[in-house]
């Protein structure tokens, strides 16, 4: 048996995409976790305090020392990290020691580039393990990585591993009689006429909605745009998503990019409403079914009434080799 660290990026996030990256993570790499003790602690928090760190308590010892950690999922990789104090990863010059040796599992970039700044290159030469070859979800991710002279490979995002040929068969082609639609509540995400637009072409279509709340600031959105009165339905959590996925005739159409995948875990078509690079290089590299924003008024409606078959490409031996070094 080893001792492992989970560094969770779903704790503490404001984002459930995260908690379906990470349930995908554990999903793919069962024959590792669940064999071995694991400690879960978290990326977007400070998991311990100056003083614990300085007394070297035991929670503290047990991260410096584990046999083997591990880095799960989203975007991580910030080229600037100096000054960042709203950086999804709290890796600071203080917390290298717990951090020192992790192995990234499907991690992607925030989109700025692929140069990373001097203090950024130093924390992550720190703290990423030179033994092991990282999993990245992407190119400009793998660029980053192998830029700071550690070996990398592109594996798509562990969300898409399960969609083999095999599953793609059983997502239908044809339109549902319902639908699950999301929009983006971030500020610099927001695009209210287009997503106006994309409501009432969904409402038209189909004979029920239910809007995934993905992150903190989805439903104050969706009032913005339908009115408080709205009749449609909010899903809050993961259970309940999974639920109506698995019991209802729906499509997903939506902004957001893990709500779409999880639909496609679940055997429901879906299409991602493309608004940032992620949705596009999850597009390149692994044909998710995406649309760029700016065609919704023209297109939409002709997507939803046509056949679409979902063919998801996955690169299965990258896959493998990244998982047989655990083996």
């Amino acid at each position: 048996m080893k001792n492992l660290v989970i560094f969770d990026t779903a704790v503490g996030s404001t984002n459930l995409g995260d908690d379906i990256i990470l349930d995908s993570i554990y999903e793919n790499m069962d024959y590792l976790f669940s064999n071995n003790f694991a400690l879960r602690f978290g990326t977007h928090i400070t998991n311990f305090t100056f003083a614990q760190m300085l007394r070297n308590n035991e929670k503290v010892k047990y991260c410096k020392d584990a046999d083997l950690k591990f880095i799960c999922g989203t975007n991580l990789l910030s080229q600037k990290m100096l000054g960042m104090v709203n950086a999804q990863w709290q890796l600071h010059l203080s917390s290298i020691s717990i951090y020192r040796g992790c192995v990234m599992i499907g991690v992607g970039a925030t989109d700025g580039g692929e140069k990373v700044d001097i203090y950024a290159q130093r924390l992550y030469k720190s703290v990423l393990s030179k033994q092991y070859v990282h999993s990245v979800r992407d190119e400009q991710s793998r660029k980053i990585v192998e830029s700071l002279g550690l070996k990398a490979i592109n594996t798509g995002c562990p969300t898409l591993w399960q969609l083999t040929p095999q599953h793609c068969e059983s997502i239908p082609v044809k339109k549902a009689e319902n639908a699950i639609f999301t929009v983006s509540g971030y500020e610099a995400q927001r695009d209210s006429e287009i997503d106006s637009q994309m409501i009432s072409i969904l409402e038209k279509q189909y004979k029920k909605l239910w809007c995934w709340i993905q992150t903190s600031q989805d439903r104050d959105y969706l009032y913005e745009l339908v009115g408080e009165n709205t009749k449609i339905n909010c899903i809050y959590s993961l259970s309940a998503f999974r639920k109506i996925l698995k019991e209802e005739n729906v499509d997903y159409i939506g902004t957001r990019l893990h709500g779409g995948v999880f639909a496609l875990q679940n055997s429901v078509r879906s299409l991602v409403i493309s608004i940032d690079h992620r949705a596009r290089g999850f597009h390149e590299k692994n044909n998710l079914p995406i649309m760029e924003r700016k065609d919704v008024p023209n297109r939409l409606e002709a997507w939803i009434n046509a056949d679409n078959k979902t063919k998801i490409w996955i690169d299965e031996k990258a896959i493998g080799e990244f998982k047989a070094q655990f083996a």
